[in-house]
């Protein structure tokens, strides 16, 4: 629920409040100033309407997978630290830049815990399996494709706003990537004790089964 909740929060402030919007936008200035909640709500905020469409898609989809494997308080909190995370190195490594907006940084954290969680933590060949790999190679096949824009030597000069979308994806995917893996220890972990506990349980009980066995028998002698 928390990608979702987040793609309908992208759509609040795109039609709800356009006037209102340029107080959460990555500014390096305000930023400058102590206007610090932009580092969280920059992720919040888009230009157009076709970006709006496509990150908030990726965001949503991929949230209800990733809900299958993590909790959503992890998942909250894991989108809390990569925000800022991502907004302060696109404010230090762009120099050059006044303002951002866009969500493109929160898609790919999430699209990369979704792909990951479906090929590893699905069964092998499965469905769910095969839907994570086509994912991937259709991510990989964006990310590849922007890639090429922006490097292109038809484009000398590129756009700022297409270069930073195109470098906040890339921060996007390596933050995606650590915060799926701590994810995944965690998600291993808890699955590991549960088997263990119901071993447990299954011993206990075949334990108490046993000694009633022999009380009985004993009653019976």
């Amino acid at each position: 629920m928390i990608g979702v909740v987040f793609a309908l929060a992208c759509w609040a402030l795109f039609f709800l409040a356009p006037h209102n919007i340029s107080t959460m936008d990555l500014n390096r200035e305000a930023i400058a100033g102590g206007e610090y909640w932009r580092l969280w709500t920059a992720q919040l905020t888009h230009y157009k309407l076709y970006p709006l469409i496509m990150n908030s898609v990726i965001i949503a989809v991929m949230g209800l997978v990733v809900r299958r494997f993590a909790k959503e308080y992890q998942v909250a909190l894991s989108l809390l630290i990569a925000m800022p995370a991502m907004t302060g190195l696109m404010f230090i490594m762009v120099p050059g830049f006044t303002v951002y907006r866009g969500a493109f940084g929160v898609a790919a954290v999430i699209a990369m815990m979704g792909i990951w969680f479906l090929i590893l933590e699905t069964r092998r060949f499965s469905l769910g399996y095969w839907a994570g790999i086509a994912l991937f190679l259709l991510f990989v096949s964006k990310v590849g494709m922007e890639t090429m824009a922006v490097f292109s030597p038809l484009h000398a000069h590129p756009l700022l706003s297409v270069r930073m979308d195109w470098l906040m994806q890339c921060i996007g995917v390596l933050i995606g990537l650590m915060v799926f893996n701590a994810l995944h220890q965690i998600h291993v972990t808890n699955a590991h004790n549960l088997k263990q506990k119901q071993r447990r349980h299954a011993a206990k009980a075949a334990s108490a089964a046993s000694m009633a066995a022999v009380q009985r028998k004993k009653v019976n002698d």
